[in-house]
């Protein structure tokens, strides 16, 4: 919701009104309406861009203070001792394995791209790209991380993945005089070459729309997320207040929402049915604090903390329909999403698969993320990709 300073973590849609209360949930219904003048073509601030399950995520450019070029990951913005690698030697100091080479690469090929300030990106592949055939296919392969894509090799991007010796998606560049202070801005004017493949990631929206049944559709889950964004706004507000790592509100149960959704993702469940995902709900939370009150050694403060674990369950029974209330908000927005994912989806040019016992699987894009007015969001499969992310091992940690 809040404007990216750096670009470190984006949320997902649903997950706003967890984070921000009443004011995330107003701007899920912001980015929303966004996207219907998008849809339906229609004059619009906002624009989108395809999601890359890159690795590492790599920062380059010239630094301002020095005009010398730098690559880096994201420790390039801490505040004390910020790793920006002017050299390879520098790279080997701070990096060690397959991310010193990858960096290594980096410098080497981004370094001639002619790059003006600062960029980030996702990288894609160096050595390690590969041509196989799958479905019958002849393809370039490369997996950066849960996601293996594919790009046939007589396709025009194809044939420049197989001449370069480096594959990278450029998704935002900054502003600023000192590295560690940049703010983040959507895109990436960076031109590749022979040896470096920047792909790019802008979603072509003119080329997607929905029929005047879809977008009917669409405008009845706005106003309906609305009007349950104004039943639950005080509660919303109340549970972010309730929430925290420390203290007390370590264990109520407005601290384990977030945990509780995601463990539904690697579950692969969706919330369907309100009932049955309260039950569940609570069900996870007497797990989560059980074992932390298991590590607990002294009887008075395990006393204490039960009685906060009573209190919030009493909580719950107190204001289960405001809970349930919650749940169903929470399912609208995913619903929603999924629509709008479902219609880009087919815009890809790249195959996309994860890889099995079994072998290749087809499967889904990253997902997508929506830029408005210097804030930014994002659309993700999370029952596909999510899931995929948190099942499968990766080749980058």
């Amino acid at each position: 919701m809040a404007n990216i300073k750096q670009l470190k973590h984006l949320e997902h849609l649903e997950d706003e009104m967890l984070n921000y209360g009443v004011e995330g949930c107003k701007a899920a219904v912001s980015f929303l309406k966004e996207l219907k003048k998008m849809l339906g073509h229609q004059e619009s601030s906002g624009f989108m861009q395809t999601k890359w399950d890159g690795a590492p995520s790599v920062i380059c450019g010239t630094d301002p203070q020095t005009g010398m070029f730098f690559v880096g990951t994201k420790s390039v913005f801490a505040k004390t001792n910020p790793k920006l690698c002017y050299s390879e030697e520098q790279i080997d100091g701070w990096y060690e394995g397959d991310l010193a080479e990858k960096l290594k690469f980096s410098l080497r090929y981004f370094s001639t791209l002619g790059i003006t300030g600062v960029v980030q990106g996702d990288l894609l592949f160096t050595s390690d790209i590969k041509r196989e055939t799958i479905n019958g296919e002849l393809l370039y392969t490369f997996r950066p991380n849960t996601i293996t894509y594919g790009i046939p090799v007589d396709h025009p991007i194809g044939t420049a993945a197989g001449r370069a010796k480096i594959g990278v998606v450029f998704h935002t560049h900054y502003t600023g005089d000192v590295v560690a202070d940049m703010q983040a801005r959507a895109g990436a004017n960076v031109k590749g070459s022979a040896d470096a493949l920047v792909v790019q990631n802008d979603t072509p929206m003119h080329r997607v729309g929905f029929s005047k049944t879809e977008m009917k559709k669409f405008d009845t889950y706005i106003s309906k997320i609305e009007r349950m964004c104004h039943v639950c706004g005080d509660f919303l507000d109340e549970l972010v207040a309730k929430t925290g790592t420390t203290g007390d509100a370590k264990f109520h149960i407005a601290s384990y929402l977030k945990q509780f959704f995601n463990s539904e993702i690697k579950n692969a469940r969706s919330i369907g049915n309100v009932d049955e995902a309260m039950y569940d709900m609570l069900n996870f939370y007497e797990e989560k604090t059980s074992k932390e009150l298991a590590k607990i050694k002294t009887v008075a403060n395990l006393t204490k903390k039960r009685n906060l674990v009573y209190g919030s369950q009493n909580y719950v029974v107190e204001n289960v329909y405001k809970f349930k209330a919650m749940l169903a908000l929470y399912k609208e927005l995913q619903a929603v999403k999924q629509m709008v994912i479902d219609k880009l989806d087919h815009l890809e040019e790249f195959r996309t698969y994860v890889q099995t016992e079994k072998g290749y699987k087809v499967t889904t894009p990253e997902g997508y993320v929506l830029h408005k007015d210097g804030s930014m969001i994002k659309f993700v499969n999370r029952l596909e990709f999510a899931y995929n992310n948190f099942t499968l091992q990766k080749q980058w940690r």
